[in-house]
């Protein structure tokens, strides 16, 4: 049994269009919502690990997001004297991990969408419901819009959250990062993630093809801080990373570079109400650390979809859903916030330990971990 009535979704993200995308499957109804005029191509590159690979084979998209994307076959962590402190194979999981440009990935959504669907300049402010249905509020003040359940899939400072959860401003993990894409390939092996490690310093490198490389720095730091020259700020704190890190950093045009503080908020048991539920960011933003943040967002979309095509109301529905997603993005969530707390030591004979316990901890503890991680059932 499917749910009758419309799904509206706030949010065009790429949890959004994954939603769309598998509700369309599904044979649902459905309206997306998106703050912004124009669904803008801007960005970096994403990761789509395997949970999400196999998440969107439920959906039929698999192929052609992995089409579009450039396959990683290992993992490898390096600190700033080049020595190996890890590295973990990715090709003998139950799904290829892939890198893809943001853009590219919104695209491949998007041409699988009916256009009339998406609504954009349209930023969802609340909601009000009731036993029958929800009906969206807007910004702008037009009519509202009704459905049968309201999907909350507009990022961290989510608007339907604020209402639903009421939980505050999300918490400052103590570093900022910059991203870019540097029209440079062939500096690091074709199809490893390389991440170098100092002192309160990351510099992460995932090819994105022969020609192209997607990085991403990350530094202790204040809160708040804005670049006059995002590349010279990078370069300035990288100064002592070695090449390819400042080649990458110098071919990437400063106006391409992208500055975030990274942030994300202690996991919730329940982030549904009635006829209204989160999804991605919204329910579980998480640090990039691990690079789940949008797999998590694309395996709630697909699960969300099922538990609405195979229930018999809004409230089962919603209540299988969490039962599936609650627990597996909250041990994410802890995670990812665990594994940057011990990636920012910037002691010196904090990091000397760090690294240590690196390079002793043995190559299958990691890659269990990563097998764990891996695991994707609609069930």
């Amino acid at each position: 049994m499917s749910i009758d009535g419309t799904v509206l979704i706030a949010g065009a993200g790429i949890g959004g269009l994954a939603l769309g995308c598998a509700l369309q499957r599904a044979g649902i109804e459905f309206e997306i919502f998106e703050r912004a005029s124009t669904l803008s191509d801007r960005g970096a590159g994403i990761l789509v690990q395997a949970g999400a690979m196999q998440a969107l084979r439920h959906i039929g998209l698999d192929s052609l997001v992995a089409n579009a994307a450039h396959e990683l076959w290992c993992g490898t962590a390096k600190n700033v004297a080049g020595k190996l402190l890890s590295t973990t194979r990715l090709d003998e999981l139950p799904a290829p991990t892939v890198a893809i440009h943001r853009g590219v990935l919104q695209s491949t959504f998007l041409g699988t969408l009916e256009n009339s669907r998406i609504h954009t300049g349209k930023a969802i402010a609340g909601f009000e419901q009731d036993e029958s249905g929800v009906r969206a509020l807007f910004e702008d003040g037009t009519p509202s819009s009704s459905g049968a359940l309201l999907i909350g899939a507009d990022g961290l400072r989510s608007a339907v959250r604020r209402q639903l959860l009421g939980d505050g401003a999300p918490r400052y993990a103590g570093y900022t990062s910059w991203r870019g894409i540097a029209p440079l390939g062939g500096l690091t092996p074709e199809h490893e993630i390389l991440e170098i490690w100092g002192r309160g310093l990351r510099f992460g490198i995932v090819p994105l093809g022969p020609a192209e490389s997607y990085w991403f720095a990350v530094a202790n730091s204040a809160a708040g801080e804005v670049d006059v020259d995002s590349r010279a700020a990078v370069l300035q704190r990288f100064a002592h990373f070695s090449d390819p890190v400042l080649a990458l950093v110098q071919a990437t045009p400063s106006d391409r570079i992208l500055r975030t503080d990274i942030q994300d908020r202690k996991p919730v048991r329940s982030w549904s109400l009635g006829r209204v539920a989160l999804l991605g960011d919204a329910a579980h933003p998480t640090t990039p650390n691990l690079g789940q943040g949008g797999g998590m967002a694309i395996e709630d979309a697909v699960v969300l979809a099922h538990c609405l095509s195979s229930s018999v109301g809004v409230p089962d529905a919603l209540a299988a859903y969490e039962a599936r997603r609650v627990a597996r993005t909250a041990a994410v969530v802890n995670a990812s916030w665990q594994f940057g707390r011990l990636a920012q030591l910037d002691g010196r004979a904090s990091c000397w330990l760090r690294d240590l316990a690196l390079r002793a901890t043995p190559r299958s503890v990691i890659e269990r971990r990563l097998r764990e991680d891996a695991h994707f059932s609609l069930d």
